[in-house]
């Protein structure tokens, strides 16, 4: 399902209202069923960037994995990525009772993720080009990295409202997700 202009601008603003701290943000989304489904087109907007990143990544690291191999490879770990989380929150919030609250997280969850790759792709492309020394790259991926956990832990507390706690388990869950689906992905293009 494609979503409107209006559609995208509105989730986009709504994420960033959140990453301001500003609650109001979840009323910019669409949090019915086809609002869920639109949300996705979240990975389409940014795919670009997840490509950037991809080909920095193996700019600074040697493959013996043939060109379609690297495609196959980080296009199922992109899908990947944007489909293993959603469904395994949804059985943890039916699990702790907040399965009313899913759609609306997983939409705002989406959308964030356009904010989250809007900040963290220039550290990255700059530390790349050499504009920022490499200790001070690594230092401002950490900085940057951890702002974005914080982000993604009001997110998840504000649209479940759920507790502190209940929040940054959500949030290293889809951490270890990541790790897993990069750590094998990695693993096919050595």
């Amino acid at each position: 399902m494609i979503p409107s202009l209006r559609d995208i601008v509105y989730g986009i603003y709504g994420a960033w209202r959140l990453a301001r701290l500003d609650r109001g943000g979840l009323v910019y989304f669409d949090r019915s069923v086809d609002g869920f489904w639109k949300s996705f087109f979240a990975a389409a907007l940014i795919a670009p960037a997840y490509l950037a990143l991809v080909a920095i990544d193996l700019g600074e690291r040697e493959t013996s994995a043939g060109a379609l191999r690297l495609i196959i490879v980080h296009a199922s770990a992109y899908a990947l990525g944007w489909t293993v989380y959603p469904v395994v929150t949804r059985a943890v919030c039916q699990a702790i009772g907040r399965d009313s609250a899913y759609i609306s997280f997983i939409v705002a969850f989406n959308w964030s993720q356009v904010i989250q790759m809007i900040v963290y792709l220039p550290i990255i492309v700059l530390g790349a080009i050499g504009l920022i020394p490499e200790g001070a790259t690594a230092l401002l991926h950490v900085f940057v990295y951890s702002l974005i956990l914080a982000y993604q832990w009001f997110v998840t507390r504000t649209a479940l409202d759920i507790r502190p706690l209940a929040a940054v388990g959500f949030v290293a869950l889809d951490l270890v997700i990541s790790i897993v689906i990069t750590g094998m992905a990695d693993g096919m293009v050595r």
